[in-house]
């Protein structure tokens, strides 16, 4: 039912955010906020995609609420925010999901089961997104258009992708040579190092660690959890500015590092013969314990290489295989050194080129333990034992991932290092200490980027080569026609592989690699739009971005491959302000998980508390400022409680008398009353720190300014306010009309749910034109002035505040009810306050006098606070008793009308008990009760009873 109709209903916050919502769907408000703001004002915001099977977790739903935040902000001022959904929907995800309906396991076996097929079961799989999305979209009051989302499979964006490519290589910035990178022997494909870090996608793993023996007269101990590498080793590295020992333990001579020793020989006796420096030790042959393979001069001998040896762990002498381990493979190419390609691309080893290699065929981790054995057996095998490190892994398809050196295709990072440094002093981050921090860093640390991968479902490397090894590479599907005169139907393999381009007598086939999906990734800012195909002057002019969020492991992924490829294609940063939120752990501080039972199913969260409360919760946590969060179920009770059910019904009050009165906003007038005064400052003051705030992109300080403002408005104003309001005083109606439609309109990117509501109400007092919707209307302007005039009413009504806050306490303390007058409180440590604001203070305290001393009476009962104190005379007179007891007569009587329900303006008739304290209360304050609880006769009788009149 459309609230506007039914106004006066109670219903519960979710139960009127489902109505909401349902209004705008029906009115499509959405459509219409995007559309009221000029093509020529854009305000682009880029939305990550999720993948395209996934379903919602709070991590969605963070990142969600914190991408519909800053739009709907934007757009209320007047920029138009277009919002278009995403999927990801290539990759390796999807082909480890097709591969494990139709029992694949390797890429051998998606050539035998057919790449056509292959290729549509892929579509086929990436055709259904879940309905799931929708409902959580709207249920966290979202706006995005999800119907017309664009893919990463698009044929569209995939043409950008391809442009994206040339123009890398066109720069120069793109070879293809040999280098060491992660590698993953299931799915046969290098994987991104950026990509491992992201989700710290490491397991702790337990392996074997040898220290092995390799030298005629003395072994020279070298350490290693790695044994399948042994057959690959080049050399032994040492530190040349360390001591070595020449050691004789069991009647056999070592060389290992002095500062190692009582660790390696912890269980054998041993004695130092000889101290050596470690540039002694440079250039020393030794004899490796197996020769599978072919080497040349410079290998089997020992050098130093800075910073490969660590004195922390192991014997101080490291055993080095070229092509597996980037360090090693920098040390190989150094000193001229073999880069070691010993293993296939499953994993197993190849062929020995100077001896036979047993090992043939095996795959890597099986190889350990025979290795092992064989070392024992040759006697250079100084200890075999167990340890837990770890390892990165490729979550795709949970296999361990190994450094291997393959061919690929490098974007050269190094070049741009210096330019991403510079561009990346442009952007505004939230948390600041990323920018030096963990993005800045990881500028200066990350090797070239491996952007092509040996797999089937992605966009294809735009590279077609003849057999002399001339090249072409293309850039858009027009230029692979016109080439090829073959119409491109589909750019996934293996159609656009059958696509021929016949130039000078010579054909011309396509690198059967495709391109990884992280460079799909970091060009969606014009992919999605089909830059530069169409949209160019769009995208041009908008670029860069002005806002981007996701969770913090994206600092090291899609913001560093968006800030990479910005810089190199447009040499510009790529976004001008970035959130990078924290992450959201159980409620044990451990992951989510359903074994745990360590979270509150969103679903029913929403359904139970509602979308505001979510969004207030989030939004208002440390993890909108990058840092880690356990999730607190209670938290959205006290954010209904604190700040959703107080604002609901602070428009209920003004509902009710505003219609007893048939007030309407013809009626608005200004007013000199302190507490209006004082409300709108606070209201000018609440826009201005919710707007800079705002622009700053610090949203959990938006949302803080928010939920103090309804405090200070609820159980303050409001409260303060309520004989003015019942009375039908025009001036504090017209003061709460005007806070209550402002701050709808400054709430309403926070909470959109009730601040629509808000607004919809309060439409039914309005005889103006009035939008449809409060997403609609213009951010409020707030006046600078005004609150600067009344800069000393804001910080004295704190005062206020506190002093009524902690005279409060004190009473609680004392057990003594607050209906209960008191004669007096005293406060030090404060300048005195206007007479209208102390009286606030003897209003709120119920006390009859308010002294300002330089000390509170010893006698008082007291409270500090800031070198403050508040100090109340607790002594209560038997005039103060009957005047406390009129005030319990009253209440109760309010608690009979209510529960009657009675509404405002009924006459009532009333019988009280007639005890002589309850006679002595209607003797004493009898006409001022009736007054009060809108009674025409007060009649004694055997207790309290309320009659209707009228």
């Amino acid at each position: 039912m459309d609230k506007k109709e039914n106004p006066s209903q109670n219903i519960s916050i979710p139960q009127m955010e489902e109505e909401t919502l349902e209004y705008w769907l029906q009115n499509k408000i959405f459509e219409k906020s995007v559309e009221k703001n000029p093509k020529e004002n854009l305000y682009v915001f880029y939305d990550g995609p999720p993948f395209i099977s996934g379903l919602p977790h709070y991590g969605h739903l963070l990142g969600s609420i914190a991408k519909d935040i800053i739009p709907r902000y934007w757009t209320m001022k007047g920029k138009r925010v277009e919002r278009v959904w995403g999927w990801d929907a290539h990759g390796l995800t999807v082909e480890n999901k097709v591969q494990k309906k139709f029992g694949i396991k390797n890429r051998r076996d998606i050539e035998k089961f057919g790449l056509e097929k292959f290729t549509q079961e892929c579509y086929n799989y990436t055709r259904e997104t879940s309905a799931e999305w929708d409902w959580y979209v709207n249920k966290i009051g979202r706006w995005v258009d999800i119907k017309n989302a664009y893919r990463t499979t698009d044929k569209s964006y995939m043409e950008s992708v391809m442009w994206t490519f040339k123009q890398l290589y066109d720069k120069g910035l793109v070879y293809e040579g040999i280098r060491t990178s992660l590698y993953c022997t299931k799915c046969g494909t290098p994987v991104s190092n950026f990509e491992i870090a992201m989700d710290n996608s490491y397991k702790d793993v337990e392996d074997p660690a040898i220290t092995e023996g390799e030298f005629k007269d003395a072994f020279a101990l070298a350490w290693t959890t790695t044994p399948w590498t042994i057959p690959s080793n080049r050399a032994l590295v040492v530190d040349k500015d360390a001591d070595y020992t020449l050691v004789e333990s069991e009647h056999t001579l070592y060389i290992t590092a002095e500062a190692r020793n009582n660790d390696v020989f912890l269980d054998k006796e041993y004695k130092v013969l000889k101290k050596i420096k470690g540039s002694g030790l440079v250039g020393l042959k030794y004899e490796p314990p197996f020769r599978f393979y072919s080497s040349k001069d410079g290998e089997f001998e020992i050098y130093h290489y800075d910073g490969m040896v660590s004195m922390e762990e192991g014997t101080g002498i490291v055993h080095s295989a070229p092509g597996f381990g980037e360090v090693d493979s920098e040390m190989g190419k150094h000193f001229g050194l073999t880069l070691m390609l010993t293993i296939d691309d499953e994993g197993k080893f190849l062929p020995g080129t100077e001896k036979e290699n047993p090992y043939t065929g095996v795959f890597y981790k099986d190889a350990d333990e025979p290795l092992i054995n064989d070392m024992t057996e040759a006697g250079v095998l100084f200890r075999s034992e167990k340890v837990v490190h770890r390892f990165p892994y490729h979550d795709r398809c949970d296999t361990l991932l190994i450094q291997r050196a393959q061919q690929s295709w490098f974007l050269d990072v190094a070049s741009l290092k210096p330019r991403m440094s510079e561009l990346n002093e442009k952007i505004n981050w939230v948390p600041e200490h990323l920018k030096h921090g963990r993005f800045g860093q990881n500028i200066q640390q990350q090797p070239d980027w491996c952007i092509s991968r040996n797999r089937y479902w992605a966009t294809p490397m735009p590279v077609w080569e003849a057999d002399d090894g001339d090249r072409i590479v293309v850039s858009s599907v027009k230029e692979i026609e016109e080439l090829s005169g073959q119409k491109v139907e589909d750019l996934h393999r293996p159609y656009i592989d059958k696509i021929i381009i016949k130039k000078n007598g010579k054909d011309y086939k396509r690198r059967l690699e495709v391109l990884d999906s992280w460079l799909e990734a970091g060009s969606m800012p014009w992919s999605q739009i089909h830059y530069p195909f169409e949209n160019k002057e769009k995208f041009e002019t908008n670029y860069p971005g002005d806002y981007i969020v996701e969770y913090i492991a994206q600092v090291r992924a899609w913001f560093n491959v968006m800030h990479i490829l910005s810089t190199a294609v447009f040499d510009s940063n790529s976004f001008k302000n970035v959130i990078s939120t924290g992450v959201m752990a159980g409620s044990d501080g451990r992951k989510m998980s359903k074994t745990f039972n360590n979270y509150a199913d969103p679903r029913q969260v929403l359904q139970d508390y509602g979308g505001d409360s979510l969004r207030l919760y989030l939004m208002g946590s440390p993890l909108m400022l990058g840092e880690n969060a356990n999730f607190e179920e209670s938290e959205l009770r006290t954010k209904l409680r604190n700040v959703l059910n107080p604002l609901g019904n602070s428009v209920k009050y003004f509902q009710m008398y505003a219609t007893v009165f048939k007030w309407k906003d013809s009626e608005l007038e200004g007013s000199d009353n302190i507490l209006d005064v004082w409300v709108i400052a606070r209201l000018n003051e609440v826009i201005k720190e919710i707007s800079v705030n705002m622009e700053e992109y610090h949203v959990a300080a938006a949302v803080r300014v928010i939920e103090e403002f309804v405090d200070d408005l609820s159980r303050w104003y409001v409260r303060r306010s309520r004989d003015r309001i019942s009375a039908g005083d025009t001036k504090a109606l017209s003061t709460l009309y005007t806070v209550l439609l402002n701050f709808s309109k400054a709430s309403a990117p926070v909470i959109p749910f009730m601040s629509e509501n808000i607004y919809r109400t309060l439409k039914d007092f309005s005889v103006k034109d009035t939008q449809e919707s409060v997403h609609l209307e213009q951010f409020p302007g707030y006046d600078n002035d005004f609150i600067s005039s009344n800069q000393g009413l804001l910080e004295n009504m704190k005062k206020v505040r506190e002093l009524v806050s902690y005279g409060l306490s004190i009473r609680s303390d004392k057990k003594i009810s607050v209906r209960q007058p008191l004669s007096s409180v005293a406060a030090s440590g404060v300048d005195g306050l206007p007479s209208e604001l102390s009286a606030l203070v003897l209003e709120e305290l119920n006390v009859k006098d308010i002294q300002y001393v330089s000390e509170v009476p010893a006698a008082y009962a007291s409270a500090s606070f800031n070198n403050v104190t508040v100090g109340l005379n607790t002594e209560i007179t038997e005039e103060l008793r009957y005047e406390g007891l009129s005030r319990d007569f009253v209440r109760k009587i309010q608690e009979m009308r209510k529960e009657g329900g009675l509404k405002v303006g009924d006459i009532i008739e009333i019988t009280y008990p007639s005890d002589p304290d309850t006679a002595k209360v209607v003797e004493l304050y009898g006409q001022e009760i009736a007054k009060k609880i809108q009674a025409s006769k007060l009649e004694a009788g055997q207790d309290f009873t309320v009659r209707k009149v009228n």
